[in-house]
């Protein structure tokens, strides 16, 4: 029987493909699923979406007041009112999560959509300012007009848009999953190809 010297390379690769593949799968299927799920049920995602940041406030505010139990920050006065603060922050966000989502939404559409509609007059007034001098930019204003137009949409339809943003974000995310999900398969059809082969 003669030894031959891949083999224990090759049966490494194999355990190291087959410990790998699945990992890859199980991302993939969670991309899907939130994907899917951004998708077609866009403003139960911005709930969940707010749900999980007042999770991680109220945890932050259990560190705070441990660390200041633990006696680990320079005053323990001050740890404790900001604990107490994020704690009363993190659980009115996780009672009232579709509030917080829809003004959280139409504040920053409201903040965003001033500079759109700036941008727009601005772009409309160079394009006339622009046809007095040249007569190659004829476009210029229209583009100026379309983005005004959307701007005053943003603060008329702020949850439309809102959601539309969840929904291009879960089509993102499908977008991401099948490439993982295409590769985990790769990644098993390789290692039973290997042990196989070994």
């Amino acid at each position: 029987m003669s030894f031959n010297p891949s083999q224990p390379a090759r049966l490494n690769a194999t355990r190291a493909i087959g410990a790998v593949w699945w990992y890859f799968l199980i991302r993939s299927l969670l991309l899907l699923i939130a994907g899917a799920f951004m998708l077609f049920k866009p403003d139960l995602s911005l709930v969940a979406f707010t749900q999980v940041i007042a999770v991680l406030v109220i945890i932050d505010g259990i560190l705070a007041f441990a660390a200041a139990f633990a006696g680990q920050v320079e005053s323990r006065f001050w740890s404790v009112i900001r604990g107490g603060l994020l704690l009363a922050a993190g659980l009115f966000v996780f009672l009232q999560p579709a509030l917080v989502s829809s003004v959280a939404i139409k504040t920053v559409l409201f903040i965003v959509a001033p500079f759109v509609i700036l941008s727009g007059v601005m772009e409309i007034v160079g394009s006339i300012r622009g046809k007095e001098r040249s007569s190659q930019d004829k476009g210029g204003w229209f583009n100026g007009l379309l983005t005004t137009i959307f701007g005053i949409l943003l603060i008329i339809a702020p949850m439309f848009f809102g959601e539309l943003l969840v929904r291009v974000l879960g089509i993102v995310a499908i977008l991401m999953a099948i490439p993982l999900l295409l590769l985990a398969l790769k990644f098993r059809k390789a290692s039973k190809r290997l042990a196989t082969s070994a």
